[in-house]
């Protein structure tokens, strides 16, 4: 009985095991061979049993590089689609890559997280109560997703959408300028962003997707900025990479990220698209901020900032401050997560220095795939876009712009009594020409602001601090004084009583409360 038992047993098993199939024949979709290593029934009960299959994924690498040879492949992406899932509790072994915790979806448009008891480094373990799934290393954002949120944003009147080029298969290269038509652009800062170069890191389209949505809101922040600013996106620089499921490179295997300083003959075209397009805009002006968007292993968000030795101390506080200021109200970025590197002309931020040096602020933006490093948050969308919405607040601060409700003092908005002394230097953090400290205990430095409208406001204070490469928490950042009523739209002053150590710069109201 013994032996007809498990002849039986393992009829049925191959039977089952013929319904459990593996595809990658939809967009974006990737993986190498699944092989199965495994099956066995586990009876759960007198009466019944549930099959567990084991599988070894080896995930699809790049092609080789044919400009870089000595750079291996990468093989990080995988999305793939299970049938005759439901009912079968199943294992997976990832090789070649590296996923902490998985995603999966039953429709391919709502992903979730494995949870942590199903889930470690590599590994996936999941009962399965649906028959069709998908799996990915991060939730997906794919070209199809991408069109239907630029059907969506370029209804808005003050979108424009246009294709400044074409990959090497064909697809379009699109750039969205956001900007307020109806004002002139002459005095407006000029911002171009970029995504999705290696096309598996898909955090930073959603980062990218979720400041797009920010800018266009409606709201009096965001139509202030669109009147600040012109906004340049590139939301896929590397379209046939998504296109195809690839991970770090382009359908020719070049890493794109490091093609910039390449001779004509060794520059992929869409390298040389990016490059053209830019020098058409920048004829006349150049960009005020480049953001180069990318994700990283690390369990953490970081802005890759260049040293003074390969920029000056002028450009490396610059930097800083856009970073610091990415840290208001956001527990996503810490002073400990702040990476630096030398600028290297291969990369875009090198090429960018060399053609326009100092002029504009261009730096490379990490997030995440698992969470946020000490908040130990896990990644979702929602709080991708809320980074979004933060990174774009504080590139508003950095460049000093003020809406009904966020409102930015500098010195020059300040009256003093008594000497003060002005400090300018390139090796400490602050807004404007300059910061200012009394010569003496006592005397006085008032803010003024004319026609602030009636409401709630918290009162925040800039405390400057040093530049330089060792993290700094104590200073660089805004904190909050006080809170203050406005009960009527009218002017705003708000005074301080200086101390000999004290030191002055900026000071910000956001209101909280109409």
């Amino acid at each position: 009985m013994k032996k007809t038992f498990f002849i039986t047993a393992f009829l049925l098993h191959m039977t089952v095991n013929a319904q459990v199939k593996f595809d990658t024949d939809f967009e974006s979709g990737s993986a190498g061979e699944i092989i199965q290593i495994d099956s066995v029934y586990v009876r759960t009960s007198e009466n019944d049993s549930i099959l567990h299959l084991a599988y070894i994924v080896e995930s699809r690498f790049d092609p080789p590089n044919p400009v870089d040879t000595a750079l291996p492949p990468s093989a990080r992406w995988f999305y793939f689609r299970m049938t005759g899932a439901k009912n079968k509790y199943i294992y997976f072994d990832f090789k070649h890559t590296d996923p902490l915790r998985a995603v999966y979806s039953y429709d391919n448009r709502n992903f979730k997280r494995f949870e942590a008891n199903e889930a470690e480094l590599r590994k996936i373990h999941k009962f399965f109560d649906a028959d069709t799934v998908f799996i990915a290393y991060f939730i997906p954002y794919t070209n199809s997703f991408l069109q239907t949120r630029i059907d969506k944003w370029k209804q808005h009147k003050d979108v424009t959408v246009n294709t400044f080029g074409y990959s090497l298969h064909n697809q379009p290269m699109q750039l969205l300028t956001i900007t307020d038509k109806t004002i002139p652009d002459e005095n407006k800062y000029r911002i171009w962003i970029h995504a999705r170069t290696h096309t598996s890191e898909t955090p930073s389209s959603w980062h990218l997707d979720g400041l797009t949505e920010a800018l266009l809101a409606d709201n009096k922040n965001a139509e202030t900025y669109r009147k600040r600013f012109i906004f340049y996106i590139v939301p896929f620089a590397n379209p046939d990479g998504v296109m195809e499921g690839l991970s770090r490179s382009n359908s020719t295997g070049v890493n794109q990220e490091i093609n910039w300083d390449r001779d004509e003959s060794q520059t992929v075209v869409e390298v040389k698209n990016l490059k053209q397009q830019i020098k058409e805009l920048t004829a006349e002006r150049t960009f005020d901020l480049v953001l180069n968007m990318h994700s990283q292993v690390a369990n953490s968000a970081t802005y890759w900032i260049h040293t003074a030795q390969t920029t000056n101390d002028k450009f490396l506080s610059r930097q800083l401050h856009l970073c610091y200021l990415n840290m208001f109200d956001n527990s996503y970025l810490s002073p400990n997560e702040l990476s630096f590197s030398k600028l290297a002309s291969r990369y875009p931020e090198g090429w960018i220095w060399n053609n326009f040096g100092d002029k504009t602020l261009a730096m490379t933006f990490e997030t995440p795939y698992t969470y946020f490093g000490e908040s130990n948050i896990w990644l979702n969308v929602e709080n991708l876009r809320h980074f979004g919405n933060t990174t774009l607040n504080a590139i508003a601060m950095y460049f000093g712009i003020n809406t009904p409700e966020i409102i930015i003092l500098d010195n020059e908005n300040a009256k003093t009594q008594g000497k003060w002394n002005s400090v300018k230097s390139d090796k400490m953090i602050y807004f404007g020409d300059n910061y200012m400290y009394p010569q003496k205990s006592g005397n006085k430095i008032t803010y003024k602001h004319k026609k602030l409208s009636a409401g709630k406001y918290e009162i925040y204070k800039w405390t400057v601090g040093e530049s330089g490469e060792k993290p700094v928490h104590d200073k660089n950042k805004w904190t909050l004084i006080t809170t203050h009523e406005q009960r009527k739209t009218s002017n705003f002053k708000y005074k301080f009583k200086a101390e000999s150590n004290d030191i002055f710069d900026a000071i910000m109201l956001i209101k909280t409360e109409n």
